[in-house]
């Protein structure tokens, strides 16, 4: 069993027969645990309009409580929020010490550093260095390590960037040591409600897409604050991996469907290769043993890097 093409209907993506529930399920898990939630309701639905079996329908009716915080623009912000709250702002010992390595600007510099390092981080500094903006917009900037290190290596250019978690932005306000870079609470599928239409020449949005309510919303809002000519980068998870036994029930790791989506290659091409002076790398990852059941073993696994102009 691999990942399926998205171009294909979810009754075929289910590629077992629907009159047996069990290696129809199988599939289903499958699509959960590569983190396509959407892709999964819409296999277990097909397969219960074509064989009406109480198992699909309690299938999913459990997806479709892990996506209620898509439901609304307030429930999504508050489930963002709630979760980097558990995961950051935690009171303890260590919430103490990385205060005092963030007052001391020690958690900053390392920060940096790792991130100089990063090859996703390296591919944008590729499309910095062909576009030389003046003006830069991140789109989902979580703890402002990218829009930090960018700022630090480049004074001449203004970063913004927009977070939906105001814990985040908390943080990365409380890290940031840099004139040239800001950050605010937002969606990045509004901003084009809060800049000027075509004020940045470049925008990238890292490990976003798979978590918004609607991609192509998002998309035109990003496109909105664009210049022509002007960049737009972004990085989204690269997983494919193949079972080689039989699957275990799925369970979302913070209780809901963060990632709600996942982006093949084909989908990848198919959705943005038109765009001008396209360009798709794939960055392979550390497969993460442990995190995945022991039944599964990666074909690529890592992320997808996509850059094009407007």
């Amino acid at each position: 069993m691999t990942g399926a093409d998205a171009a294909t209907g979810p009754l075929a993506r289910l590629g077992a027969d629907p009159k047996d529930p069990d290696a129809a399920l199988q599939a289903v898990r499958f699509e959960l645990y590569r983190e396509n939630i959407y892709g999964a309701l819409e296999m277990v639905e097909a397969a219960h309009a074509a064989h009406p079996d109480p198992r699909y329908a309690d299938q999913a009716a459990r997806i479709r409580s892990w996506l209620g915080h898509l439901a609304s623009r307030e429930a999504y912000i508050t489930a963002q929020d709630d979760q980097y709250r558990r995961l950051r702002w935690r009171m303890g010992l260590k919430l103490i010490e990385k205060r005092i390595r963030m007052l001391l600007g020690r958690k900053t510099r390392k920060m940096i550093e790792r991130r100089g390092r990063d090859p996703e981080f390296q591919a944008l500094e590729r499309e910095v260095g062909e576009v030389r903006p003046r003006r830069v917009l991140d789109a989902g900037s979580g703890e402002g390590g990218v829009a930090m290190a960018l700022a630090a290596r480049h004074p001449e250019m203004e970063v913004d960037g927009v977070e939906v978690a105001a814990t985040n932005v908390r943080i990365a306000t409380q890290l940031n040591r840099f004139g040239n870079a800001r950050f605010r609470q937002g969606l990045a599928e509004e901003v084009h409600q809060v800049f000027p239409k075509e004020s940045f020449d470049l925008v990238y949005s890292f490990a976003v897409l798979e978590h918004v309510r609607d991609v192509d919303e998002t998309i035109r809002s990003i496109m909105t604050v664009l210049r022509p000519g002007g960049r737009f980068c972004f990085v989204v998870p690269m997983h494919e991996f193949r079972a080689r036994g039989p699957i275990p029930d799925y369970a979302p790791v913070h209780g809901y469907a963060d990632h709600c989506r996942v982006f093949s290659e084909g989908e990848l091409y198919q959705r943005f290769g038109h765009r001008p002076n396209f360009r798709l790398q794939k960055i392979p990852g550390a497969w993460k043993h442990g995190e995945l059941p022991a039944c599964f073993e990666p074909i690529e696994f890592g992320s997808f890097f996509v850059a094009f102009a407007k």
